[in-house]
Formats: structure tokens, sequence, C-alpha cells
């Protein structure tokens, strides 16, 4: 468990530097097969101050990934790439998301909050024409 090194809060992470050190719990996630680019693992992850960003990982890197980061689990993660968001959805309100490789490090956090971090449009909003339509709803 780390528990001796400060962690860096999902706003505050930008695209200047790969040697980030977060705490983070997996939300979602899903495996995107689009037919211009191949398979990825994508996630929401969130911080302890409820800020979301989207993580994506290669095809080669799937199985290691789901193994050491399971849904609901807080997990603390290093070594990271940041890069702009791209494609035509973004599930989080970032310009940004994190990129997992191959020196990414995965290890156990002693942090325990079971909240669940979402944040539900009401079916207003979702009727009324003010929501960004490409960005998904409801994560």
């Amino acid at each position: 468990m780390i528990t001796n090194k400060a962690f860096h809060l999902i706003s505050d992470i930008k695209p200047f530097k790969d040697k980030w050190h977060v705490q983070v719990k997996l939300i979602h996630s899903w495996i995107s097969n689009p037919p211009y680019a191949d398979e990825s693992l994508e996630m929401v992850l969130v911080d302890i101050t409820g800020n979301k960003i989207q993580c994506s990982c290669k095809r080669s890197f799937i199985k290691r990934v789901q193994r050491s980061l399971p849904l609901w689990k807080w997990k603390v993660i290093e070594n990271i790439k940041i890069s702009g968001t791209g494609g035509k959805y973004k599930p989080t309100k970032l310009s940004y998301k994190m990129n997992i490789i191959n020196d990414t490090v995965f290890t156990d956090s002693d942090h325990e909050d079971d909240s669940s971090f979402l944040n539900l449009t009401s079916f207003e909003e979702i009727l009324g024409i003010s929501l960004d339509t490409h960005r998904l709803i409801g994560i």
C-alpha cells in the first residue's frame, strides 16, 4: 500500500509530463473497436474529489489493465501518458485523457470511499437543447 507519496488530482494533470502519480477508481469501462483503428479498452476514472478523466489502453495492454484495475476499487497509477481527447464522443468534460503505456504501474490504495461518483443527467436536460451532442450522458 502506498501512503507516503502525495497524489496528483485529476484537475491538476496536464499533458506536459508523464510522471503523474494518481489515486483513482474505475467507474466504467468498455471495449472500443472502431473500423478505422485497432481495438482498445476505454475507461472512466474518478479521483477522491469526484473529477473524472477518460483513460485508454491499446489492445496489447487490455488483459493486464483488466487484471490490475478492477471496477470500483481504488488504485494508485504511475507513469501515464496524457494526450488530447479525440474521436467523436467524449465521456468526460476534460479536453485530455490518460493513456496506459508499457511503463504504467498499478498498486493498491488504502483509500476507502464507496461513493459511486455518478452525476446522472436529468431528463429535462436530455430533452433540452443545451447539451453537447458529442459528450456521453450519465457517466
